[in-house]
């Protein structure tokens, strides 16, 4: 709740992460308070009101995604010359990822980590879109999906969407979206073929990675997280597809150390949000400031992710098993994918244009690829992952070109 400190023994101090997105402040209310310009033609801080933000977060310390997130509070705070603060609160100690929504409607938070998933009946739109935007980047493959699929989904929502309508009406704006991927199937035995896999018990998160894993020859099945290490312990399940740093986390690797990172669909519709009563409070001057804050705390972001799997590869020879090459399993997958229904016939009724949808995403995704690969010059599809997963953040010389890429909303429609 803006201007309210909420009073709690384990609040943390102010810390940092991304940025409101330039297409969000097109499609918020004009803020009130008069402009603060100083006589250099810079912001003059000292004429606006402090302003105190809730932030509330899931995540444990460390987490790619809370480093994330506490980047961007401390360079928001800086950036304005201390106006605006966060009273934070880590690791689920506000309220669970289940209850965001309503968490934001009652001003228990301001700023929180919304994933589309968990409201399917409130974010219909949103939930399709994140089908799209599956489908636009479930060949990037590693470490792509980290590079360019990142910089798509920055400029997937600037601009016009049908989601960013939907989420507005649903209490909330995006300030920085998080993807990774792809994910890592995990297996107790080695693995390098369909046929070593036909007839596995495969754990898996919800439909997409069902099929993508289920093409393979394998059973999927919805295991909750806390208890897969067990199943897979006891053999109840024989393999498990997760975010790399869930298998980390998890210590998955201690029952299922043979790991592959095929090229299957990222996690996708995870986001850092404000609600949209504490956005449309903010005078233009700190709008401005939460947007530009994102770039520092994003670029870490993409190196810690590559790095995570940088971790994953020393750690699984380290257990016992390594790194899978995928090179007999993404055809298979990729067929899979041919076989899908276009989006545009899965779209809910209030979308006016799907095609229109598809083909921004699509194009966004194409420019941010061809970015990568041309300019970053990125390896992808190289016949040997290894040399990429060793390499870490490292399969990017410049990353100074890639934030400015992301400053200069490349893509953006």
């Amino acid at each position: 709740m803006i201007g309210s400190k909420k009073v709690l023994s384990t609040v943390v101090g102010a810390v940092a992460v991304a940025a409101l997105l330039a297409g969000c402040a097109a499609q918020s209310a004009p803020a009130t308070e008069k402009a603060a310009v100083g006589e250099t033609g810079g912001v003059d801080w000292s004429k606006l009101e402090p302003v105190q933000l809730t932030v509330s977060s899931i995540f444990a310390p460390g987490a790619t995604s809370t480093n994330l997130i506490e980047d961007w509070m401390d360079a928001v705070t800086k950036a304005t010359e201390g106006v605006v603060t966060f009273d934070y609160y880590p690791t689920g100690t506000l309220h669970p990822a289940t209850e965001a929504l309503s968490a934001m409607s009652s001003d228990l938070t301001d700023v929180t980590f919304v994933s589309n998933g968990y409201f399917p009946d409130q974010l219909p739109v949103s939930n399709w879109d994140d089908i799209v935007v599956q489908h636009a980047l479930q060949d990037f493959g590693y470490p792509d999906t980290n590079i360019a699929g990142i910089g798509q989904q920055v400029m997937h929502y600037e601009g016009k969407s049908a989601t960013l309508t939907e989420m507005r009406k649903a209490g909330f704006v995006p300030l920085i979206p998080m993807l990774s991927g792809p994910a890592a199937l995990t297996c107790a035995k080695e693995f390098h073929s369909p046929a070593d896999l036909k007839g596995r018990q495969v754990r898996v998160a919800n439909a997409i990675a069902q099929g993508e894993n289920e093409s393979l020859g394998m059973t999927g099945v919805f295991t909750p997280s806390n208890e897969q290490y067990e199943g897979l312990q006891r053999g109840v399940i024989n393999c498990a597809v997760n975010a790399a740093t869930t298998v980390l986390s998890g210590g998955l690797l201690e029952v299922s150390p043979w790991v592959s990172f095929l090229n299957t669909a990222p996690s996708s519709g995870a986001n850092w949000v404000i609600s949209t009563g504490a956005w449309d409070s903010l005078a233009p001057e700190i709008q401005t400031a939460l947007r530009d804050a994102r770039y520092a705390a994003m670029e870490r972001f993409a190196k810690d992710t590559l790095a995570t799997y940088n971790e994953i590869s020393a750690a699984a020879e380290k257990a016992g098993g390594g790194i899978i090459d995928p090179a007999e399993l993404n055809p298979v997958v990729k067929k899979w994918w041919a076989k899908q229904a276009d989006p545009a016939t899965l779209a809910p009724k209030s979308v006016s244009s799907p095609a229109a949808e598809i083909k921004r995403t699509n194009a966004i995704a194409d420019t941010w690829r061809s970015f990568s690969v041309d300019t970053l010059k990125v390896k992808v599809d190289q016949p040997d992952i290894t040399k990429s997963l060793d390499a870490g953040s490292g399969v990017v010389k410049d990353w100074s070109a890639w934030t400015d890429a992301l400053k200069e909303g490349l893509g953006k429609q």
